[in-house]
C-alpha cells in the first residue's frame, strides 16, 4: 500500500512540475491557476515606470517602502531618465508616528524647491502601504496644488498586491490621460488614439479613414511637449486597441465628453472590415469608405510568401509580443504556418471563438504560462519537439531558446491589414537571420530609452530638472 501511495505521489509532483497543457485540453479563458510567479529575463514589456515618461515634461516621484523603490529607480536608471525621477523612502517610524501625510507633503515640496525650474506636471505613485491605511491623500494633493499652483499633479498607484481586484496596467492607463485640459472645447475634427506604448503605424488604413475626415490625429508616443498633451483633452474622439484601455476610454467619456471607439487588435479580414465601418460609423463618415481590397490581397500574398520560407519553422507566439495571440495564431494557421506553441497566463474573453476554432482543428498545440514559477525550471527548447523554432515575441524567444525571432511587444504599434503585411516581412527576415537573443531581451521597455532621447531633444529648455 505505501508504494502504491508513492507511486501516485510521484505522479502527482511530475505533473504539478510540468506546466504544458494542449490546447485540446486546456481550460478557457485560464488554462493555469494563479500561484507563485516568475519573471522570465525578457524585459522589454513597459511597466508603470516607464509608461510615465510618455509625457513630455512630467516628473514622477513614487513614495515607497526601499523594498519598492529598488525596481523603479533601475527602471529610471537603465532608460536613462534619473533626471525625470525621485523617490521618497518612508519606514516603520513614520507609520508608528502616524505623519504619513506630512512626510508626503514635506517630501515633495523640498524635491521641488531643489529643482533649478519647475516640472509641468509630477506624477504622485503612492504605494499599497498608504492605502491600507487609508491616510488622507485629498489633503495631500491640496496643499501640493496649493503651494505649486503651476504644477499639475496627477494621482498614480504603485498597488501589485491590489491586483486581484483590478489591474494595475488598467488604472495606469486611466491616470495617464487625467491631465488633459477640461476646460478645452470639444474638437469634432481631432481624436486621440490611446493607451499604446508605441506610435500607431501612420500608413495603416484606419489613417484613410482619418483623412477622409479631415481628422487631427495625437498620441502620447508623438507627442513632444506639455502643450500638446493638454490639447489631447480637446478631441471628441479616443480610439483604443486593446480591451485593457477601456477603463481610461470610460474615464475620458465621463469626464471630458469623448466618444469611445474600440478597434480590437485583430487579424481576420473580416473583423478588420468591420473595424473600419466601426470608426467610420463614429467618426459620422458617409458614403462609401476608402476601398482596401487589394491592400487585403497584399497582405494575404505577404503572409503566403512568409509561409512558404518557414516551412520547416515551428512558430510560437507570447502574449506579450501581441494583445490578440489566439487570433494572430489562426490567421496564421490559415496561412500554412505550423503553430506549435502559445505563450498566455489566460487569454482575453474576446477570443473564446480562435480558441474553440483552433482547439477543434490543431488541438496539439501546446499552451504554456508565462509567469508560472515552474517555468523557471523549464528546459530552454521547441516543447512541441520540432527543431526549428520561429518565436514571435521575447518570452517565446527565451523559453525556446531559439535565435529565430521577432522582437515584438504589445503589437509594436502595427495594425490591420498594414500591420499584417510588415508582420510577415519581420517573420521572413527573423528566419533569415537569425540573432542572439540574450542582448535584446535583456533592454527593458522596449523602445523606451529612444522615447526619452527624442523627448530630451525636443522639450523646451523650462522642463523640470532634478
Amino acid at each position: 500500500m505505501a508504494l502504491i501511495d508513492l507511486h501516485a505521489r510521484g505522479k502527482e509532483k511530475k505533473k504539478k512540475t510540468d506546466p504544458a497543457v494542449r490546447i485540446g485540453d486546456a481550460k478557457f479563458p485560464s488554462p493555469f491557476e494563479t500561484g507563485l510567479v516568475y519573471s522570465s529575463p525578457a524585459r522589454g514589456t513597459w511597466t508603470i515606470a516607464h509608461t510615465s515618461m510618455l509625457i513630455p515634461g512630467s516628473h514622477q516621484i513614487f513614495v515607497c517602502p526601499s523594498c519598492c523603490l529598488r525596481g523603479v529607480v533601475l527602471s529610471a536608471e537603465e532608460m536613462g531618465a534619473m533626471d525625470r525621477f525621485s523617490m521618497l523612502e518612508f519606514t516603520d517610524d513614520h507609520i508608528l508616528r502616524g505623519d504619513l501625510e506630512e512626510m508626503i507633503i514635506e517630501g515633495v515640496s523640498e524635491i521641488l524647491c531643489e529643482m533649478d525650474v519647475l516640472p509641468t506636471c509630477v506624477l504622485l505613485y503612492t504605494s499599497c502601504v498608504q492605502h491600507f491605511l487609508n491616510i488622507d491623500l485629498h489633503l495631500v494633493y491640496r496643499t501640493l496644488a496649493e503651494k505649486f499652483s503651476e504644477v499639475d499633479f496627477i494621482d498614480c498607484y504603485m498597488l501589485p498586491t491590489m491586483r486581484a481586484h483590478f489591474s494595475p496596467e488598467k488604472m495606469q492607463w486611466r491616470q495617464l490621460y487625467r491631465g488633459l485640459d477640461t476646460s478645452l472645447a470639444r474638437d469634432p475634427r481631432a481624436v486621440d488614439l490611446i493607451g499604446s506604448y508605441y506610435e500607431i503605424d501612420p500608413e495603416s488604413e484606419i489613417f484613410d479613414i482619418f483623412r477622409r475626415a479631415e481628422m487631427t490625429v495625437r498620441q502620447l508616443p508623438t507627442i513632444g511637449t506639455y502643450e500638446e498633451y493638454k490639447r489631447m483633452g480637446e478631441a471628441a474622439f479616443c480610439v483604443y486597441f486593446n480591451p485593457i484601455v477601456s477603463f481610461a476610454a470610460e474615464d475620458l467619456a465621463k469626464r471630458l465628453q469623448m466618444t469611445p471607439v474600440f478597434l480590437p487588435a485583430v487579424y481576420e479580414t473580416k473583423q478588420l472590415l468591420e473595424n473600419e465601418k466601426r470608426l467610420a460609423d463614429a467618426l459620422g463618415i458617409s458614403g462609401p469608405l476608402p476601398d482596401h481590397r487589394a491592400l487585403v490581397r497584399e497582405a494575404d500574398q505577404a503572409l503566403d510568401r512568409a509561409s512558404s520560407v518557414l516551412r520547416d519553422f515551428d512558430i510560437a507566439i507570447d502574449a506579450s509580443a501581441v494583445t490578440r495571440p489566439v487570433s494572430l495564431a489562426k490567421k496564421l494557421f490559415l496561412h500554412g504556418f505550423r503553430i506549435r506553441v502559445l505563450y498566455a497566463d489566460a487569454f482575453s474573453p474576446e477570443e473564446k471563438e480562435d480558441f474553440e476554432y483552433l482547439r477543434v482543428r490543431v488541438p496539439e498545440i501546446c499552451i504554456l504560462p508565462m509567469t508560472d514559477w515552474r517555468m523557471r525550471a523549464a528546459e530552454r527548447k521547441n516543447p512541441a519537439g520540432g527543431r526549428n523554432v520561429l518565436a514571435i515575441g521575447q518570452k517565446a524567444a527565451y523559453y525556446t531558446g531559439t535565435k529565430y525571432f521577432v522582437n515584438l511587444v504589445e503589437n509594436g504599434g502595427l495594425y490591420g491589414f498594414t500591420g499584417l503585411i510588415k508582420l510577415a516581412k519581420e517573420m521572413t527576415e527573423g528566419a533569415l537571420h537569425p540573432k542572439e537573443p540574450r542582448e535584446l531581451i535583456s533592454e527593458k521597455a522596449l523602445g523606451c530609452r529612444d522615447q526619452c532621447a527624442r523627448m530630451r531633444h525636443s522639450l523646451p529648455a523650462n522642463t523640470g530638472q532634478a
